[in-house]
């Protein structure tokens, strides 16, 4: 037999058997992968070319020591037969996909809670399709493990097969650690339509009940939210999306919360239930009414409410005599919000990136400001309100439309810092000169003339003078 095989033509001996022809048809596949992908996938097609290469070397081992034809052709089926089978076997796994019915005209948010115990499995996988049915508010909670079932979906609509996938938006990889426990919830977040908050909400309220220990979760924290430094310990939870918290942050002691860029609508009830707070971040979120619960909070030292849509305070702030730094900048104010000078103690006042036109809002009440900051406004002139603003150490007014630094400039006479740049400046006033305490001075230097640059250098010999040129201005603001 084996001596007819060496008188065949070399094709006819590629193909004499079934293992060759499954082993040639296996390396043209991956030979057609890595044309067909321009070599992206080359590793898949070496793979597919390792295994024909090796189907050619059974077959050579089956000659080799089987003499009898029949035995011969015999395992040659039996092998043929594997192969397909495991082919068919591994096809079908990598085709493995979860089937995800959604109830009837279903928009909105959506959610499979993995990991919970004492909550149902999820069913058992058929055919390689596993079918999941979704209730009617668009929540599944389970105690199957996300990591136990395929991470392929497919979707439909309880009253129809069809469904456009690009529809939905699916992260499969939303989870949020419990905080006050080292728990961790991971989801299978489904968004279509208007943006909810129903999953996130029963993710919490389960957050919850883990901390009371009436339910455990599959899954642990990868790191804390809450950190501690030399200070104490603190949250940190900035830029997740968040919209609620969990119970429990008050036994922590925390003296530092950091909530910015997320999606709190208002300050988290369990906020004013940390009577330890001294600094509270609540920057970057969807605030339209500044809470006037935060009085309870008698230790605060520092709140912002910077890019909020917070643009009034309704409230007396009198009792919090511990606030010294308020932040509101980014709100595009009009209007100063006259209740904030009840703050007994403010030495620090944020209002940058606003639309301020004039200093008209500053009066006695504010006369313990040590820093100001009014950059990037519309202020045109620096107005006799200086007077009140004696213990003024820091003032940056860049980014408005001053055009002069008048005579009342010398009211600041315990400024140490003043930014001015990127206003057209045209006049400086001698009497900065009476500004002994001055260290530096950044300013635009424009319309400055040089006799305008020695007399300031005269006037303030002891100040670093920076001046800001048009193009390091421009570089400055796309900072």
């Amino acid at each position: 037999m084996l001596g007819s095989i060496k008188k065949m033509p070399i094709m006819k001996r590629l193909i004499s058997s079934p293992l060759k022809i499954l082993g040639l048809l296996t390396i043209l596949l991956g030979l057609l992968i890595v044309v067909f992908t321009y070599g992206y996938l080359i590793v898949l097609a070496l793979i597919f070319v390792g295994v024909g290469l090796m189907l050619y070397l059974i077959d050579y081992g089956i000659k080799r020591f089987l003499r009898d034809r029949k035995s011969f052709w015999a395992l040659q089926s039996i092998f043929a037969i594997l192969y397909i089978s495991s082919v068919f076997v591994t096809y079908m796994t990598w085709q493995e996909h979860n089937y995800i019915i959604f109830p009837k005209n279903f928009k909105g948010q959506a959610g499979i809670i993995f990991g919970i115990a004492g909550y149902p499995e999820l069913p058992k996988t058929k055919f390689w399709k596993k079918t999941i049915v979704m209730p009617n508010d668009g929540v599944l909670i389970t105690s199957t493990k996300m990591e136990d079932i395929p991470n392929t979906i497919r979707y439909a609509y309880a009253d129809s097969p069809e469904f456009d996938n690009t529809s939905i938006n699916w992260d499969p990889n939303f989870g949020i650690d419990c905080i006050v426990c080292d728990s961790r919830i991971e989801t299978w977040l489904f968004q279509t339509g208007s943006e909810g908050s129903a999953v996130k909400d029963i993710m919490t309220s389960l957050c919850n009940e883990i901390a009371s220990r009436k339910m455990t979760s599959a899954y642990k924290s990868i790191s804390s939210a809450i950190q501690t430094d030399s200070r104490g310990p603190y949250l940190w939870l900035n830029s997740n999306s968040l919209t609620s918290l969990p119970n429990g942050l008050e036994k922590f002691n925390l003296y530092k919360v950091i909530l910015s860029g997320n999606k709190f609508k208002e300050v988290p009830e369990q906020i004013f239930r940390i009577k330890s707070l001294e600094d509270l971040i609540m920057a970057d979120n969807p605030i339209n009414k500044f809470p006037c619960k935060i009085t309870q909070l008698q230790y605060l030292k520092s709140v912002s409410f910077a890019k909020t849509g917070i643009k009034q305070v309704d409230c007396d702030l009198s009792q919090l005599d511990s606030l010294e730094h308020f932040d509101l900048s980014g709100n595009e104010l009009t209007l100063f919000p006259e209740l904030i000078k009840s703050i007994p103690k403010l030495t620090w006042l944020s209002l940058n990136d606003n639309q301020l036109s004039d200093l008209s809002f500053i009066d006695g009440r504010l006369r313990k400001l040590e820093i100001l900051y009014l950059y990037t406004n519309k202020i045109k002139n620096i107005s006799t309100e200086t007077i009140f603003l004696g213990n003024l150490k820091e003032l940056l007014l860049f980014d408005n439309e001053i055009e002069r630094i008048p005579d009342n400039i010398s009211d600041l006479k315990n400024l140490e810092k003043l930014e001015i740049w990127n206003n057209p400046i045209k006049y400086i006033s001698p009497k900065i000169s009476q500004l002994k305490n001055l260290k530096s001075i950044r300013i635009d230097d424009d319309y400055l003339t040089q006799t305008d640059k020695d007399n300031l250098k005269k006037w303030l010999p002891n100040c670093e003078i920076n001046y800001q040129t048009r193009n390091e201005k421009l570089l400055e603001l796309q900072k």
